[in-house]
């Protein structure tokens, strides 16, 4: 039951805010080891999403359900088959290492950071899925999903929101630190275009967050294994002066730009399962929205692609 009935479009996007900006007064648990205290400070800002989504009436959205997850697996396995990818290039180039005589670094706690990054990244994937996918893109779907133009439109506005959130500015803001910010927002938002898709089309919260999860884990899993997890964590921009931070920065705006050509393939393949959208799309925020079975009849026979 919805305690907040007029004007949801409006108040899922003040919502938002609110769930992201809690990033900054949730409250840490130094007593931990640091992913398992990211991961209950998520667990927390999960909490309160969850808490805006029932405000608007959606709580039944959240429900666990298995229903519709082995198709939204499929329709969103890109993402998670191309850090699988990357993931086995690397561990080739650490066997190669091994065979030639090199030492292979393996960290001496990786089994317990292995745990901290499955929970972490389990986490952010409830977290981030209820605040984007289900209040965000779900209120700008509430009373505009009955058209093409307003699900297209509510799935894109949401993933450009979604990538930007990814990116925070660390020092000055020069040429070289905006071109990262930017390549960073575009490869975010081609992952928000697979997710958003997928839970348009199949309405299956848990499949969502298992895409997200699962995007995330792989990556950060080997880099935990290795030892490397640390080096890696809130480095999304590279800024500062000097010849070094330069060489930096251009070095991650060549990583972003080969990942947005990887990833833009899936985000041009989601466009497409956007378009056969059955509609009305009206979002959680309505009645009739419930997951849809894999072999929902009103959702188009998948093409060889899709298989």
């Amino acid at each position: 039951m919805a305690l907040i009935k007029g004007h949801r479009r409006g108040w899922a996007v003040a919502l938002t805010v609110a769930g992201y900006l809690a990033l900054l007064a949730v409250p840490s648990f130094p007593g931990l080891p640091y992913l398992f205290d990211q991961a209950l400070q998520r667990v927390l800002l999960f909490a309160l999403a969850v808490a805006f989504v029932a405000l608007l009436g959606g709580a039944r959205s959240l429900a666990p359900s298995t229903v519709g997850l082995r198709r939204a697996l499929r329709e969103g396995r890109y993402p998670v088959l191309i850090v699988m990818g990357l993931c086995v290039v690397e561990v080739v180039s650490l066997l190669q290492l091994a065979a030639s005589g090199e030492v292979v670094p393996l960290s001496p706690t990786w089994a317990v950071d292995l745990a901290g990054v499955a929970l972490l990244c389990l986490s952010v994937g409830l977290y981030e899925e209820t605040l984007f996918r289900v209040l965000l893109l779900g209120g700008l779907l509430f009373g505009r999903g009955s058209t093409r133009n307003g699900v297209v439109t509510a799935v894109l506005v949401s993933s450009v929101i979604f990538g930007a959130a990814h990116v925070a500015l660390v020092g000055e803001l020069d040429p070289l630190t905006l071109v990262q910010m930017l390549l960073k927002t575009a490869q975010t938002t081609c992952i928000a275009l697979v997710l958003g898709t997928v839970y348009v089309r199949t309405r299956s919260f848990l499949g969502v967050v298992a895409i997200h999860a699962l995007a995330d884990f792989f990556p950060m899993a080997l880099l935990a294994v290795i030892g490397e997890l640390d080096d890696s964590l809130g480095g999304y921009v590279s800024g500062g002066e000097g010849e070094l931070a330069v060489l930096l920065g251009l070095a991650l705006v060549v990583v972003y730009l080969v990942l947005i050509a990887l990833y833009a393939p899936a985000a041009v393949h989601a466009w497409k399962l956007l378009e056969k959208t059955p509609l009305p799309a009206s979002g959680p925020f309505e009645q009739d929205w419930y997951p849809r079975a894999d072999d929902d009849p009103t959702l188009a026979p998948p093409s060889d692609d899709d298989r």
